[in-house]
């Protein structure tokens, strides 16, 4: 017993006391039986010590537990509100009461249901709907507000979000992700997460036909270049939750294919990692041969816009030279699928990342026509989170005290979150049957400046007030407004109500499309930048540029022969 520190008492102790009483009790009632001195009036009395000795010695020594549990920690404990009293309330307030380490008091539950009104939970009050709650965290002092409603539309979402934030700006929301994102694992505090910029932004998770998908992928060799990024990796992410037979993870970033390594370590079985260049026509010729992929995710490619602008002659190189060695190659060693992860800055373009991008759409359409494999292209806009992603930028700026920096107060962006954008890429290849350009539905354009203002709140802070906002103007080949579709396209529904088939026509033949990109090509490695946008003119006519771009690239080619 004096083995067993006193705050651990438990069930298990309570048994050794009474263990040990029974043992004193019958040596006890031995010896009065030994020595003839037993009557009603002494057995009564040991019975009597039995139990008082079981409650008194019990008590004192679950006393140390009762005084951390009840009283200490009370000190410490964050007082938090519930909004939803389903399934998913219940768990959470079942897992928090079961275990202390959480350290919260859960103060009172609300639920838009009425008939859940007045009645309680785990012995929390149900105090009402969601209005009320917005009333009640006014004048209480609440740390955290837990919101369990995983299927709670994300419009809702959004409106309690900016609810409770206009009552108590500093008040620290957590939410309770779609089911689709948590594990098999029943629901409790280690699924709740801070609230993020998806959370408002985001909108209803995409239905996507898993199964079809698991189909495609499963036992299936698959490629997947630039897979160190963000796209990449989630492709990649997703390839091993659905059982492909070998995924082959290329990246030119030795250390993402390092973290690629330590990520799906316990699938180091299936995942075959490459340090290499797509550029290195035989060293990609020689992997194709070896691993003979049945599907190949081309994510790699430049697409930061104004480096590129400044750097055209490395979005011609990597995004149009780079995807037609791939596709060449995928036509040599008959790879089944090829699928072209593209932009929606390929339509109308005004900037050289999204023409390079447009020009890699007709390589692939121009190569199905030539061999078995089924060439497919998909378009969508910005990713949330990505390391491109103005997210982390804003966040940055938001941590250093501001200003936030945007470029113009009306530019509009398209956004999706990674793994919606890449479950619908996976989604659309397994619908293509090749020669496709499928755009994706990316939902309503995002004000960039209600963005930022949006993620400044997230942070507890009042825009402008906390916070400033700089207009800093437009940069190089940016647009207002970007497009998903070109002005002379139409699209075709298909059988998903996200996924749109835009009826294409190729804006040169393919001998013209092959003689103008080896001259592109050509000049580039003879130094020759400024005819770079007058070429790719050429191949995009849709393209749009200014002419003081072609004295900047003069200007990048003077200094690089003075480096030389």
């Amino acid at each position: 017993m004096y083995r067993v520190s006193w705050r651990f008492t438990s069930l298990r102790e309570l048994l050794m006391i009474t263990s040990a009483l029974i043992l004193s009790s019958v040596i006890f009632a031995g010896i009065l039986f030994l020595f003839g001195q037993v009557d009603n009036f002494q057995l009564s009395f040991l019975v009597v010590a039995f139990l008082q000795n079981i409650l008194y010695i019990g008590a004192f020594r679950i006393s140390k537990r009762m005084s951390l549990e009840i009283f200490n920690s009370q000190h410490h404990e964050k007082r938090a509100v519930v909004f939803g009293a389903g399934n998913a309330g219940d768990q959470i307030l079942r897992d928090i009461k079961r275990h202390r380490h959480w350290n919260l008091n859960i103060i009172a539950v609300f639920d838009d249901s009425e008939s859940l009104h007045g009645l309680s939970m785990h012995g929390v009050p149900i105090k009402g709907d969601r209005k009320k709650m917005v009333q009640f965290l006014k004048y209480t002092d609440i740390d955290e507000l837990i919101i369990a409603i995983p299927s709670l539309p994300k419009n809702e979402l959004k409106s309690v979000i900016e609810g409770v934030k206009e009552v108590d700006p500093n008040l620290k929301i957590k939410v309770l992700p779609s089911f689709h994102l948590l594990s098999d694992d029943p629901v409790g505090v280690k699924n709740i997460r801070e609230i993020s910029i998806d959370d408002i932004l985001g909108r209803e998770p995409a239905k996507i036909d898993m199964e079809s998908i698991r189909t495609s992928i499963s036992g299936k060799s698959v490629l997947i270049t630039g897979a160190g990024g963000s796209i990449g990796r989630e492709i990649v992410r997703q390839c091993v939750g659905l059982n492909a037979g070998k995924i082959i993870t290329l990246d030119i970033d030795e250390t993402e294919v390092f973290h690629i390594q330590k990520e799906f370590e316990n699938s180091s079985d299936i995942i075959h990692p490459y340090v290499a260049n797509i550029l290195d026509e035989d060293r990609m010729n020689r992997l194709l041969k070896q691993e003979r992929p049945d599907i190949i995710f081309h994510a790699a490619a430049y697409k930061h816009v104004p480096m590129m602008e400044n750097f055209p002659e490395e979005a011609v190189k990597v995004n149009v030279r780079g995807t037609q060695i791939l596709a060449s190659l995928s036509c040599i060693h008959e790879v089944k699928k090829f699928v072209l992860i593209s932009t929606d800055k390929a339509v109308n373009p005004t900037n050289v990342m999204g023409a390079t991008k447009r020009i890699a759409e007709e390589i692939c359409l121009s190569h199905n026509d030539l061999c078995i494999t089924k060439f497919i292209s998909v378009r969508f806009g910005n990713v949330l989170g990505s390391r491109g992603s103005v997210v982390p930028i804003f966040i940055d700026q938001i941590r250093k005290g501001g200003p936030v920096t945007i470029t113009h107060p009306e530019v509009k962006r398209y956004f999706m979150t990674i793994p919606e954008a890449v479950l619908l890429v996976m989604q659309a290849g397994e619908m293509g049957r090749g020669g496709e350009v499928f755009v994706l539905d990316m939902g309503d354009p995002v004000k960039i400046v209600d963005m930022a203002k949006q993620l400044i709140r997230l942070h507890g802070l009042e825009p402008e007030k906390d916070i400033p906002i700089e207009f800093i103007g437009m940069r190089p080949g940016e647009k207002m407004f970007e497009e998903l579709l070109k002005a002379e396209e139409g699209v075709e529904k298909t059988n998903h109500e996200l996924i749109h088939k835009a009826i294409c026509r190729k804006d040169v033949d393919n001998e013209e499309l092959g003689i103008i990109t080896s001259r592109l090509l050509d000049n580039i490695k003879n130094g020759e930048y400024k005819s770079i946008r007058h070429l790719i003119k050429q191949l995009v006519p849709t393209f749009t540029y200014n002419a003081e771009e072609s004295d900047l690239q003069e200007n990048h080619k003077s200094l690089k022969e003075f480096a030389d």
